[in-house]
C-alpha cells in the first residue's frame, strides 16, 4: 500500500514532535499494510516553511529512525504546498518539490477560500509539465459547498485526493458524507492518509479502503491504489469521467428521502 500524503518529518510542522512520535506513526504505517510513503510537510501553510533541501535533509534524519528499527517501509520526497503566486517559478528553479520528482504536485487550498488566480496557476502548471494534485477537497468549505468548482478544475486536467480519516468517518458523519459523494461522482483519484500523529491524526488508510469497498466495490479500491502507484512511479494515473452534482441537490434529496416524500 502507498501513501502520498502525511506529515512524518520530525518538528518540520504539526506533525510528530519527537523521534518517538515519528516512530509511532511509522509503525503504525506499517501494521496499516503501507509500504511506501511520500513525505509531504506542510509548505507555506501558516508558519511553516520547508523548502527542498530542508527536507531532504530531514529525511535522512527519518531513514535513520526507520533503519535502527528495521521498519520494512521506504520513504520518499514531497511537499504539501500551500497555493501561493510563486509556486511554478519555485518547482522550476528547484526550490520546491513535486510528489518524488514526479510531474505530479500536491497542492493545498486554505479551508475557507480559493484565490482567484487559482485556475490560471494551475494552467501555468500544466504548461510546464506538472498535473496539480488539490489535497482534501472534502475539506475544503468552497469546494465542500459548491462542488462545481471541483469539477471544473478537475475537467481541466487537476486531480483530487481525498483523506483517509474522513472517508473512515473520524472526522464527523458530515464530511464522511461529503468524501463519499466525491467519490460516487468520480472527482477523486487517490487517498492520502495525511496522518499527523499516531493517536489524534492516524494513519488509516486501510480503514477508508474497507469503506470505499462496501460503498463502491473492490474494483474502485483498485483503481485509486493504481493512482497512488502511479504518481509514485511517475506513470500516467487512471481517470473516470468526472460528474458534476450539487450539494444543494443533493441536500435537498436527502431531506425528501427523511420526509418520506418519495
Amino acid at each position: 500500500m502507498i501513501d502520498i500524503h502525511n506529515h512524518l518529518l520530525v518538528g518540520a510542522d504539526d506533525g510528530p514532535a519527537t523521534e518517538q512520535d515519528a516512530l509511532d506513526l511509522l509503525l503504525q504505517a506499517k501494521d496499516n499494510g503501507i509500504t511506501d510513503i511520500i513525505v509531504t510537510p506542510h509548505h507555506y501553510s501558516g508558519d511553516f516553511i520547508n523548502h527542498k533541501s530542508k527536507i531532504l535533509t530531514e529525511m535522512e534524519d527519518l531513514q535513520s529512525v526507520i533503519h535502527k528499527n528495521n521498519i520494512d517501509i521506504n520513504i520518499y520526497p514531497g511537499q504539501e504546498i500551500r497555493i501561493n503566486g510563486d509556486l511554478v517559478n519555485e518547482l522550476e528553479t528547484g526550490l520546491n518539490l513535486s510528489l518524488n520528482h514526479s510531474n505530479y504536485v500536491l497542492v493545498e487550498f486554505s479551508f475557507t477560500e480559493i484565490p482567484a488566480y487559482a485556475e490560471k496557476l494551475f494552467f501555468e502548471l500544466q504548461m510546464k509539465g506538472y498535473t496539480p494534485v488539490i489535497a482534501h477537497p472534502e475539506r475544503c468549505r468552497p469546494l465542500k459547498d459548491n462542488p462545481e468548482k471541483l469539477y471544473d478544475l478537475i475537467e481541466k486536467g487537476a486531480l483530487a485526493q481525498v483523506t483517509a480519516n474522513s472517508v473512515a468517518g473520524k472526522l464527523g458523519e458530515g464530511i464522511q458524507k461529503t468524501s463519499l459523494e466525491m467519490l460516487q461522482n468520480n472527482l477523486i483519484h487517490i487517498v492520502g492518509s495525511d496522518a499527523h500523529h499516531a493517536k489524534n491524526r492516524p494513519f488509516m488508510l486501510k480503514e477508508a479502503y474497507e469503506v470505499i469497498e462496501k460503498e463502491l466495490g473492490a474494483s474502485y479500491v483498485d483503481y485509486l491504489k493504481y493512482n497512488s502507484k502511479a504518481i509514485l512511479n511517475n506513470k500516467e494515473v487512471k481517470l473516470k469521467a468526472p460528474i458534476q452534482y450539487s450539494a444543494d441537490k443533493q441536500k435537498k434529496k436527502k431531506r425528501k428521502k427523511f420526509l418520506g416524500l418519495f
